[in-house]
């Protein structure tokens, strides 16, 4: 059996060349994606952090318009906001961090688990 040692070792080194070369290009490609999320990052902080124009104060109307309440789902959903917003409240008191917290928004979570995942669940954080 004749072994053709420079084909042999031009197809390992062919191998080898081509592995690093994917390397380098993988990390260029890792690198090049960071900086772009740190300067993404960096705007959206100094958004943040840039001063708000004052706003004008609302004009008062000259007469309130009084309706009859009615019973909709907008009074459902603002108790329901009242509620969440004031449980929120007396767990975040309990910590005692003296931060201050606003309520922004309230979305539905649909319960899109299994029957084992509830179990799961109510097993999980039932009192002891």
């Amino acid at each position: 059996m004749n072994v053709n040692w420079t084909e042999a070792w031009a197809t390992v080194l062919t191998g080898i060349v081509v592995v690093f070369v994917a390397l380098v290009v993988l990390i260029a490609v890792v690198w090049i994606f960071g900086v772009i999320s740190s300067s993404a990052g960096k705007k959206a902080a100094a958004a943040k952090k840039a001063p708000e124009a004052p706003k004008a104060p609302a004009a008062v109307p000259a007469a309130p318009v009084v309706t009859a309440p009615a019973a909709s789902s907008d009074d459902e959903m603002d108790a329901v906001a009242a509620a969440i917003t004031a449980a929120l409240a007396v767990i975040l008191s309990e910590e005692g961090t003296g931060k201050s917290y606003v309520v922004k928004s309230i979305k539905r979570v649909r319960n899109g688990g299994s029957a084992w995942r509830g179990a799961g669940l109510a097993e999980n954080v039932r009192p002891f």
